[in-house]
């Protein structure tokens, strides 16, 4: 936690997802200050004893002590996350205590998470596994007359029988003239011949996260839809092969782009390359034209090029890969070639 702050300074940190990723407890009533190289963890009794065990690095104090605990240590310069403290607990801290100054350590949060230890890779790796294997065993459950809402009750259970702990994020099945939307939301809309189909979705294994999206076509494709597949497969593809710890992400995102480009559809391109991935399904860094980050090495990021088209259809295909020196390691091994049921 030294990288989070330096000798002289405190930072408090409350977002649940920051708390247990530095204590590796799920309490949604705690939070932890980080003083020098001291470190306190703030709960109730109901979780003290429990904190009490796991926690041996850790001073234990009541939440009821922070405003104390500030005040007592003189603290006059407080590091908070700034994107999601509660505006309320920020109030609270300033009618109670005599703080000068508050500032931001999101970012420092951000860049110590995006580099994920052996045993989070581990995790995020079996959360693929469950993944890839829904993916195949979904694929006999998709029949004419099933619903985007029906098949993703199937989807999501599959997830859970594979060996899920809870889902990554709410599953996107989208059929026909709904895979124009990036986000689509599931409808009672039936599947008929001729659709093509979106599949957006991911396992949490042991509170880690995976991410994938297969656009897959029932009844014979047309022309166009498949000549569309195949670019968003090559602008995958194309990105993919320039990846390596040292690039920036905005190379990244630019190689996609400009083959999207190069062929006069970039407009359709309507979102970034990627985003990382990890305990929660969005993190830094993002794969996008607006990013200064450069790629390190053990950075899991998604790879999901995709293009849509108003009233028509979009078409999507998006892999969870890590960071290496060389290139990268793509843990998705679902298939991208065309899949027709």
């Amino acid at each position: 936690m030294n990288c989070i702050v330096n000798e002289h300074e405190t930072a408090l940190i409350a977002y649940p997802t920051n708390v247990f990723y530095l204590t590796h407890l799920r309490n949604p009533d705690s939070f932890v200050v980080v003083r020098g190289d001291e470190k306190y963890y703030f709960t109730d009794e109901k979780y003290a004893e429990t904190a009490e065990k796991k926690l041996p690095g850790f001073f234990l104090k009541n939440t009821s002590e922070i405003f104390d605990f500030l005040n007592t240590n003189n603290v006059k310069e407080l590091g908070i996350e700034e994107k999601t403290l509660s505006k309320d607990f920020l109030t609270s801290i300033k009618e109670n205590c005599d703080i000068n100054l508050f500032y931001s350590i999101d970012s420092r949060l951000e860049k110590i998470r995006s580099i994920k230890s052996l045993e989070e890779i581990s995790l995020i790796k079996k959360a693929q596994q469950i993944t890839d294997k829904t993916f195949n065993d979904i694929l006999p459950v998709i029949k004419e007359g099933i619903s985007e809402i029906e098949l993703a009750s199937v989807l999501e259970s599959l997830l859970y029988v594979n060996g899920a702990d809870d889902l990554a994020f709410e599953s996107i099945v989208a059929f026909g003239e709904n895979t124009c939307f990036p986000h689509a939301e599931r409808t009672d809309k039936k599947l008929i011949n001729g659709s093509i189909i979106t599949l957006d979705f991911g396992a949490k294994y042991h509170n880690y996260c995976s991410d994938m999206t297969r656009t897959i076509f029932f009844g014979q494709p047309d022309d166009e839809q498949l000549k569309i597949y195949k670019h968003v497969l090559t602008a995958q593809e194309m990105a993919l092969s320039i990846a390596y710890s040292g690039i920036s992400a905005k190379e990244c995102d630019t190689m996609s782009r400009r083959y999207f480009s190069e062929i006069g559809l970039d407009k359709y391109f309507i979102h970034t390359l990627g985003h990382g991935v990890g305990l929660d399904i969005h993190e830094y860094p993002r794969l996008s034209q607006d990013s200064d980050v450069i790629m390190e090495e053990k950075m899991v990021v998604t790879f999901e090029p995709g293009l849509y088209f108003q009233g028509k259809f979009g078409v999507r295909i998006e892999d969870l890969v890590i960071f290496d020196k060389s290139g990268v390691i793509n843990l998705t091994k679902s298939p991208k070639n065309i899949i027709i049921i």
